[in-house]
Formats: structure tokens, C-alpha cells, sequence
């Protein structure tokens, strides 16, 4: 404890860790803010957690939803990749498609050197559905444009 309160880069991890694998979905959403604040306070064994949740729960994807959302606390070339992995490995269907729109809104957030190859990577992969690629397409193709664009230095 410190004067504002917890302090999460010296909270114990281990609890939050045990919480995060139990059945109880209240206790799973609880360890879920908390990793994701702990990895927002720099704890990178946090962030190295959630990317293994996404295998332990590879078929729930309410769980793999909240998880892709904690991870936007940990933008890292590891995290890139295993989102990468997952809108590649979920087929799309109406069970799929909040998790899958969850990832991407993730990536997105993500600063380009961590994302941006795998954006353009994804939007171009054809086990990717038609929908997702257009919208990877036009997210990359958008982000291109900011950086080539010449400024007015007098505008």
C-alpha cells in the first residue's frame, strides 16, 4: 500500500493469476481489470499471462473477449502476434464475430510498430473472412495515407 492506494507494480500477482483460471465469471471479469491495470502499471508478466489465457480458453470467447480487451494494455510486438493468430484461427460465424471485431479494435489500438505488419499481413490472408480483410484493408490503407501525407508547415 502507498499513500494513493495499491501499488500495482509491487501487487502479488499469483492471486489474480488463480482467479483468472476459475469457473466463477465474476472472479475470471475481476482478474481481467486487474491484470490489465497491472500491465498498464508496467508489469509485463501481466500482459504475458493474458496472451496464455487466449489458448486456455481457445472455444469461450465471451472470456476471449475480455481477454482481447485487457490486452490493449499491453501493446507488444507478442501480443500483436498472438491476436494475429487468433483472427486467423476463429472461423467467423454469428458465435465469432463480437470476439473477432474485439481483436481488430485491439490491433487497432496498438502503436504501428507492433501492429501494422500483422494488419496488413491479416488483410491480405485469405483464411481471413471477405469482411474482416476490407476492414483490415481500409484500416491499413487509412494509416498509410496519415503518414504520407505532406503537412502545410504555414496552414
Amino acid at each position: 500500500m502507498t499513500p494513493n492506494g495499491i501499488d500495482l507494480a509491487r501487487f502479488p500477482i499469483d492471486v489474480m493469476l488463480r482467479k483468472a483460471l476459475s469457473a466463477d465469471e465474476e472472479e475470471f471479469r475481476s482478474a481481467c481489470s486487474l491484470l490489465r491495470s497491472m500491465c498498464a502499471a508496467g508489469r509485463t508478466e501481466a500482459g504475458i499471462f493474458l496472451i496464455g489465457l487466449l489458448h486456455q480458453y481457445s472455444d469461450n470467447y465471451p472470456r476471449l473477449s475480455e481477454i482481447a480487451e485487457a490486452l490493449t494494455s499491453f501493446p507488444s510486438t507478442a501480443s500483436a502476434a498472438a491476436l494475429a493468430a487468433e483472427v486467423r484461427r476463429v472461423k467467423g460465424s454469428s458465435a465469432t464475430r463480437g470476439y473477432l471485431r474485439r481483436v481488430i479494435k485491439t490491433l487497432e489500438m496498438f502503436p504501428a510498430e507492433h501492429a501494422q505488419h500483422h494488419l496488413v499481413a491479416l488483410s491480405r490472408d485469405p483464411k481471413v473472412g471477405p469482411r474482416f480483410r476490407q476492414r483490415l484493408r481500409a484500416l491499413t490503407e487509412a494509416d498509410r495515407d496519415l503518414n504520407y501525407m505532406d503537412f502545410d508547415e504555414n496552414a
